[in-house]
Parts: C-alpha cells; sequence; structure tokens
C-alpha cells in the first residue's frame, strides 16, 4: 500500500493559530490556539508540537497547506511565510487556501459569507466547490434580498440567522478557518492552484495613487 500524503496544515487568518497535520487517513493532530507575542517564533513552537503529537517529524511530510485569508493582514502574512520557509526548506509543495474554500463542504450551491465589522460582509458562491462568482462586499440588507438557487447552502457568519431569512438550509455557523478543514480540502483535491501562495485580498488597498499632479515647488 503506498504511503499517505501528509500535510501540514496552518491557519493564522483570524486570532488565533490552527494547525495541524492530516493524510488520507484523517486527522494525526490538530492544535488550536490565541495568538500571543512573537508571532512567528510561537508558530514553530506549534508546528514543532503538533509533529510530536502526531510522531512525525519535518521529513515526513509531503505538502504545506496555508489558509491565505482573507482576514487578518499580518498574520495571513506570517503564516504564508513561515509555510513558504518551510517548504523551501524541504523542497516539498506549498498551496494557499482561502477562506471561503473552507466553508464548502459538498457539490451544492453555497453562499459564503464571511463579516468584515458590523453590517457588513464578504460573500461569495460555489457549486462543486468552485466559485462562480467573484467574492464582494456587502451588507445584510443586500444578501437577504437577493434571489438564490433554492438548493443553495449558506456558511459562515450569522448564516444561521441569514439562512433563515432565505429559508435555505444552513452549514457551517462561522467562518473561523480551522487548519484541519485546509488539510482535508488539500488531501481529497485534485485541481488546487499550485502556484506559491500569496494573500487573498477582496479589496484592493484604500490607498491610491494621486490623480493631480504634484505641486510645482517654487
Amino acid at each position: 500500500m503506498p504511503k499517505p500524503n501528509t500535510v501540514l496544515a496552518i491557519d493564522t487568518s483570524h486570532s488565533n493559530y490552527s494547525l495541524a497535520i492530516v493524510n488520507s487517513n484523517g486527522i494525526l493532530s490538530e492544535i488550536n490556539m490565541i495568538k500571543e507575542e512573537n508571532p512567528s517564533e510561537k508558530l514553530i513552537e506549534i508546528i514543532e508540537k503538533s509533529l510530536r503529537k502526531a510522531n512525525l517529524d519535518l521529513h515526513d511530510l509531503d505538502c504545506i497547506a496555508v489558509g491565505v485569508g482573507p482576514g487578518n493582514f499580518t498574520g495571513i502574512r506570517i503564516g504564508i511565510s513561515v509555510a513558504k520557509g518551510i517548504a523551501l526548506a524541504l523542497d516539498i509543495k506549498c498551496i494557499g487556501i482561502n477562506r471561503f474554500r473552507t466553508l464548502v463542504f459538498n457539490d451544492s450551491p453555497t453562499l459564503t459569507i464571511i463579516n468584515i465589522k458590523d453590517d457588513l460582509y464578504f460573500t461569495q458562491i460555489y457549486e462543486k466547490k468552485k466559485p462562480i462568482s467573484d467574492p464582494i462586499e456587502e451588507n445584510f440588507s443586500k444578501i437577504i434580498n437577493k434571489k438564490y438557487n433554492r438548493q443553495t447552502i449558506v456558511s459562515g457568519d450569522n448564516s444561521l440567522m441569514i439562512s433563515q431569512k432565505l429559508n435555505l438550509k444552513c452549514d457551517k455557523k462561522n467562518s473561523i478557518p480551522k487548519a484541519s478543514e485546509l488539510g482535508t480540502i488539500y488531501i481529497n483535491s485534485s485541481d488546487l492552484n499550485s502556484n506559491l501562495p500569496s494573500p487573498f485580498y477582496v479589496k484592493g488597498p484604500d490607498a491610491k495613487l494621486p490623480t493631480q499632479p504634484p505641486p510645482k515647488i517654487l
């Protein structure tokens, strides 16, 4: 029997660290904890702890899967940096998985929802585990006044309330990513983007280049 692929999954896009080691037999270890000071150093410590828990070492890994957001900007960049560094040192694959994808669990149409703040959300629709719309920012009123396929499942922040308003089914009731979800997605998918991961942004930076020429200095 061939050795199962073993994946180290890392997500630091929210207010906690989530790390898991997953293979085709299931979740070998998972650690979730609140972020602390010196996040890069702490992340390495937790990776070492996860490996010990699974009775593995770094050279047993075949791939690194890392959460690329949207979410906490600094956390995402730290997670991606650590994942890339380990993958480069081990000469193994490193792939990024966005937070919307972690809210999709089957082939049904799925409205994925991430609360940004107050009444604002990022949303994206998936079908057969593929995005069929661009991610957008919209408020609660706009979400519940749209027309959706009656088979649509709502998954993510405030999904229970939103699904009840729309008379649709509900799946995951928050958008907090778990590393085991990233690892499982990698194990069960054959067509993930193999490019090196980079932060996933729904909106571009708020800063814009000036449209007027700079003033002349006399």
